[in-house]
C-alpha cells in the first residue's frame, strides 16, 4: 500500500524531530509485539516494527505508548492499519484523541 501522507487530515507530531524515542505495545489480530513510535497525531501513528508484515492485518490494532504519564489517554488505542511500507504502518485511530497538539506534543516529548 502506498503512504498517502498529502491526504493527512492531521498534523503530526514527528519524534524523531524531538529526540523522543517512545516504544508502545502493539496487538495485531491478536499477536502481541512491541513497535516504536515514528510520529503520531489526534487521528493516527506512524509505527516501526521489527519486521516489515507479509500482509496487512485482516482485524483491528490496539496500541498503547510505553512510558507516558498519560492518565490512560495513549492506552489501549484502537484503529486499524491504513498503509504499510517495509517495516512501517500507518495506523487510523477508531476514535480521535480528544487532545490539542500541543499537550499531545508534551505528553510524548
Amino acid at each position: 500500500m502506498d503512504c498517502p501522507e498529502e491526504r493527512r487530515s492531521y498534523t503530526r507530531i514527528p519524534l524523531c524531530a524531538y529526540s523522543c524515542g517512545k516504544l508502545c505495545e502493539l496487538e495485531l489480530d491478536g499477536k502481541q509485539s512491541g513497535a516504536a513510535l515514528v510520529d503520531i497525531s489526534a487521528g493516527g501513528a506512524r509505527l516501526r516494527l521489527a519486521a516489515p508484515l507479509a500482509e496487512t492485518p485482516a482485524g483491528g490494532v490496539r496500541l498503547s505508548v510505553v512510558g507516558v504519564q498519560d492518565k490512560g489517554l495513549l492506552q489501549n488505542l484502537r484503529g486499524h492499519v491504513r498503509w504499510r511500507n517495509g517495516q512501517e504502518i500507518g495506523v487510523k485511530f477508531e476514535t480521535e484523541l480528544n487532545i490539542g497538539l500541543s499537550d499531545l506534543q508534551r505528553l510524548i516529548c
